[in-house]
């Protein structure tokens, strides 16, 4: 049967809503990927009947020399779990003579209990041989999945697979990337312990750190499968069902997992090449929120002086930055723009620094559009002087944009002080306009403070059509302790697990990624697996220090927080 002949026999049996030729894909992996999501979208709706069926033609693909599944039928399954179209209303028609194969590799990516329907197409396939891979990787991110992306987990070798995907302990971050505050500390990585810094960047190089003692003893602690001080916040999320920051790394970067198996006996790594960074420039800042501080916001430094008194205020000044001059960052750097592959941007505020745009320009020009942006950002600033961001993101290949919004309206702007919640919103309706196929999701920081309000606002931006229901990622916080969910009192807890419940009820069936419900369950697990009521009296005490100097009042913007009493 030709194509012609199946295409006749599914009209016959079904009434068509779609007949989708992949052949349109094109030679632009990126353009490719643009067209068919959009035109999976234009199909979508949020019911179909019994007897519609969407028919898709294989006739060519892509393929990688690690992979026998073709890219653009991967990108097919993968969108078809994020625009939420069930695999029960697809059926593919495809030539490929290896088949077989793919049908597996769908059935384990899919996140619909309905397989995709495949027939067999005796017809010609165009199978067009690529040496690597494209900059794209999307039609292999699994939410939730630790196995890495860029290469074949087949094709590693045992100690290679038992690193990435076995090992409690082990991070590709040490080989890859440092990490270092506004104020010069260095560490491993953003989610390292305060305590265990690996240097400083106002006294040494980035490279000279990279092979000091700290950072060596860390890597030969991973390779040796030790579990590390410094790393106490990922086994606590893992513990606790998150996707910790280890396991991300693992799975960005786990295809220089080479570069492991080349540390010599002491930890000494002799490739220098920074491939992934988080580099806080500085703490400049428009907001001070509750749970952050003068470390990474400048616009902490009013209310600090005023709760540390004078004698903090002379040892410290309004605006840190990391290197031994303004400069200094940028300048070590430059060299290893090109390496990198992915920058996470935060902050402080990274849509206010120069720095940020400075990278993205010098990206532009030397035509870099293959290296991942990620952003952590309060999104209330979207533009420095004559530069809109949103002009720049629309440029490259992939961003990801997570907002750090704690809640909507009063409440959000109590906890992040300074959020003009007006403002945030028009930015939203703004992005959605200019460049609506940027990834942008809400990042929370789920405290104590909006424990209980988190799931209405996160249902009233789906119903508004700002994010849909996967587009959430709970950040657990779990410092400053004393705004720890976990401080609530037994009663507090069982009520907020009773709503968290009622919340992932509505948001499992809608949720493609299981992004936000993962982390809704999470947050209960942790909530109900450890008892910090202790911490109940200096949460009240820093409350009412801070509503007292900045003339606000807890209990007429967050009533529920009379459980604590």
């Amino acid at each position: 049967m030709n194509f012609n002949q199946a295409l006749d026999a599914c009209r016959q049996e079904f009434d068509i809503v779609a007949e989708i030729d992949l052949a349109q894909w094109g030679t632009d992996y990126a353009q490719g990927q643009q067209w068919l999501e959009t035109l999976l979208r234009e199909i979508r709706r949020d019911e179909f009947a019994p007897q519609e069926l969407i028919v898709v033609l294989h006739r060519q693909d892509f393929f990688t020399p690690d992979s026998d599944v073709g890219l653009i039928l991967k990108n097919l399954q993968v969108l078809l779990n994020e625009v939420d179209i069930s695999n029960y209303f697809v059926r593919v028609l495809s030539s490929d003579p290896n088949i077989d194969q793919t049908r597996s590799w769908l059935l384990s990516t899919s996140t619909d209990t309905v397989p995709l329907t495949i027939d067999a197409v005796d017809d010609q396939f165009d199978a067009v041989k690529l040496n690597h891979h494209p900059a794209s990787l999307k039609e292999t991110y699994q939410y939730g999945s630790s196995n890495p992306l860029k290469i074949n987990i087949q094709d590693l070798s045992q100690r290679e697979r038992e690193l990435l995907t076995e090992s409690k302990t082990f991070c590709m971050y040490p080989w890859i990337h440092l990490h270092a505050f506004p104020t010069g500390d260095a560490h491993p990585c953003c989610y390292s312990e305060m305590a265990h810094q690996i240097g400083h960047t106002k006294e040494n190089t980035l490279a000279e750190i990279w092979n000091d003692q700290p950072m060596r003893d860390l890597r030969i602690r991973m390779l040796n499968n030790e579990p590390s001080g410094a790393c106490k916040k990922c086994y606590e999320q893992e513990a606790n069902g998150f996707f910790s920051g280890r396991q991300s790394a693992n799975k960005h970067h786990g295809h220089h997992v080479q570069r492991a198996l080349n540390t010599h006996d002491n930890g000494h790594l002799d490739q220098f090449e920074m491939t992934y960074w988080d580099i806080r420039f500085s703490n400049l800042c428009n907001l001070s929120c509750r749970s952050c501080g003068h470390i990474f916001s400048s616009s902490w430094y009013k209310d600090q002086s005023q709760l540390a008194g004078p004698e903090w205020a002379q040892r410290h000044q309004v605006l840190n930055f990391a290197g031994r001059t303004q400069t200094d960052i940028w300048e070590q750097l430059v060299p290893h723009l090109d390496y990198v592959e992915q920058i996470y941007f935060a902050g402080g505020e990274p849509l206010m620094m120069d720095e940020h745009y400075r990278i993205l320009e010098e990206l532009e020009r030397r035509g870099r559009f293959d290296v991942r942006l990620i952003y952590n950002t309060n999104f209330t600033q979207v533009r420095l002087k004559d530069r809109m961001v949103f002009d720049y993101w629309k440029r490259f290949d992939s961003v990801s944009v997570g907002a750090s919004l704690d809640d909507m309206g009063p409440r959000g702007e109590y906890i992040r002080k300074g959020t003009r919640w007006a403002t945030v919103e028009a930015n939203r309706e703004r992005m959605m306009q200019e460049c609506p196929r940027v990834d942008f999701y809400i990042s929370p920081t789920l405290s104590i403070l909006n424990a209980w309000s988190l799931p209405d606002f996160h249902r009233n931006w789906v119903e508004r059509g700002f994010i849909r229901p996967q587009d959430l990622n709970v950040n657990i916080l779990q410092d400053p302790v004393h705004y720890r969910i976990d401080i609530a009192p037994s009663e507090y807890k069982a009520r907020l697990t009773e709503k968290y419940q009622q919340h992932i009820e509505w948001l499992r069936p809608q949720d493609a990624l299981a992004r936000a419900t993962v982390g809704f369950e999470s947050a209960i697990t942790l909530m109900n697996s450890t008892d910090n009521t202790h911490f109940i009296d200096t949460f009240w005490r820093k409350t009412h220090e801070l509503d007292s100097i900045r003339n606000e009042s807890w209990a007429n913007i967050i009533p529920e927080l009379k459980a604590l009493k």
